[in-house]
């Protein structure tokens, strides 16, 4: 029974992995590969919620600096979410010395809301937003230079209701490589899917909403409270009959900083996984045969360890593959070596994640308690 049950699972996620290399080739889509005149662009406004991340701030906004989009047609919106370090100092003083930037004291607190406090401070902000397309990102982030030309083209081409951008994680040390792998792996997945019509979710750090889709759902104090605020929006406006696509490129791509420690690591994932559970039946089947590949393998390498072993680095090889060429849609190359060790990597996060969700402890998010 229990080699029975260990084949079907191994077997069901090399037919997956095979799936979405077969995917990856033939039914990958990109959108924004024409430039328009500058005429032609809309309006913008990017809106980056601040709390706590004076350390990061300023390779935010440098990169901010380096926009290549015309800066009549820009506007920027920083929030000081209640910081207790100098990121509202900062911010503040760089709004002022450009002409398209505003600078907002976030009011409030999640607790006297149906919000979040990130949703809190993205609803106070967009209410100042005049553009006809809301760019966000995070102010851990670092934008290139061709991002929002990137996504106002998409948009320009698509009229899409929301559109998602790529995130890598960046870091030298072997923890953040392997957290970047790891964000390859899943959106890799959700661009595969989101090609499919099947879409899961946003990714708030790199997201485009239309003015239109964002009335259409009454903003962020609009929607359901959720502590993935991206992955409720998104659904709602998919609900309000708006596309979603996701965009993968070098012009839009966003690199974000990586968490530094396990515990911290942790704490992220058990936010997201409030929000995977409210995906769809075939979503948490996938994430369920993921997780359950490791005991699956390890029962099956204790029976028959020669097949076992061949089976595990075929799923290594072909995972692998799949991440590889992922990445390298945005001229990102990876290390192949890597791929052995982000196993254990996946194996260990995958187990503890699941744990850390039910045990019984609230989320500490920038130091609110959720």
């Amino acid at each position: 029974m229990i080699l029975h049950l260990s084949i079907f699972v191994v077997t069901i996620l090399l037919i997956q992995d095979l799936a979405l290399n077969f995917l990856l080739t033939f039914n990958f889509k990109e959108f924004g590969e024409e430039r328009f005149i500058e005429n032609g662009l809309p309006q913008i406004s990017i809106l980056i919620p601040c709390r706590n991340e004076e350390g990061n701030l300023p390779k935010t906004l440098t990169s901010l600096d380096q926009l290549d989009y015309p800066k009549n047609k820009v506007q920027v919106i920083l929030g000081n979410d209640n910081s207790s370090d100098a990121s509202g100092e900062i911010l503040q003083n760089w709004s002022a010395k450009r002409q398209y930037s505003e600078f907002v004291e976030i009011q409030g607190h999640e607790a006297d809301s149906k919000m979040n406090g990130k949703a809190n401070a993205l609803s106070q902000m967009a209410k100042l937003a005049s553009g006809d397309i809301l760019l966000f990102t995070d102010a851990d982030c670092e934008i290139s230079p061709n991002w929002a030309m990137h996504m106002a083209q998409t948009w320009l081409r698509t009229k899409a209701g929301m559109i998602t951008g790529i995130t890598t994680v960046s870091g030298s040390r072997f923890f953040h490589k392997m957290q970047a792998l790891d964000w390859w792996l899943t959106l890799g997945m959700v661009k595969v899917m989101g090609d499919l019509g099947i879409s899961v979710t946003s990714m708030g750090n790199n997201m485009l909403i239309s003015k239109e889709a964002y009335r259409a759902v009454g903003g962020f104090e609009g929607i359901p409270f959720s502590l993935t605020e991206d992955f409720e929006i998104a659904r709602q406006v998919e609900k309000k009959g708006f596309r979603n696509i996701h965009e993968v490129s070098l012009g839009n791509l966003v690199k974000t900083k990586a968490q530094s420690d396990f515990k911290k690591l942790l704490s992220q994932r058990k936010r997201w996984m409030h929000g995977a559970m409210t995906l769809p039946f075939v979503w948490k089947l996938i994430l369920s045969v993921q997780v359950l590949f490791f005991p699956a393998i390890l029962g099956l390498i204790i029976l028959h360890p020669f097949e076992g072993i061949i089976l595990w680095l075929s799923k290594v090889l072909i995972q692998g593959f799949f991440i590889y060429r992922f990445a390298s849609k945005t001229k990102t190359y990876l290390k192949i070596l890597d791929f052995l060790s982000f196993e254990i990597y996946y194996l260990i996060t995958a187990w503890s994640t699941i744990v850390y969700y039910f045990w019984p402890s609230k989320i500490d998010w920038k130091g609110r308690k959720y």
